[in-house]
């Protein structure tokens, strides 16, 4: 039976570059896993803050608007003004 051998890691030269959304995200990945954003473009920054803005809706965000006047006061008011821009 022929002895097994073991692989040598290839040692990387540089830095990791990654990139979980198809490269509008870029991280680089250091040794201990941690990532550092290097670069996100504009789509991604729109990604993010369409998942932000529905924290706005549905029943939890009713509920502040309920429980605190002047939310729900610029609430109203952001809905009319994105109404009568959307409607132009």
């Amino acid at each position: 039976m022929p002895k097994k051998t073991k692989r040598k890691h290839k040692e990387t030269t540089g830095p990791l570059y990654v990139s979980p959304d198809g490269g509008h995200t870029i991280y680089e990945q250091k040794a201990n896993g941690e990532k550092v954003l290097i670069e996100q473009d504009d789509f991604a920054k729109d990604q993010e803050e369409i998942v932000e803005d529905e924290e706005m809706i549905g029943q939890d965000a009713l509920d502040l608007r309920r429980k605190y006047p002047a939310l729900k006061k610029a609430w109203e008011n952001y809905k009319t003004i994105f109404k009568m821009v959307a409607n132009d």
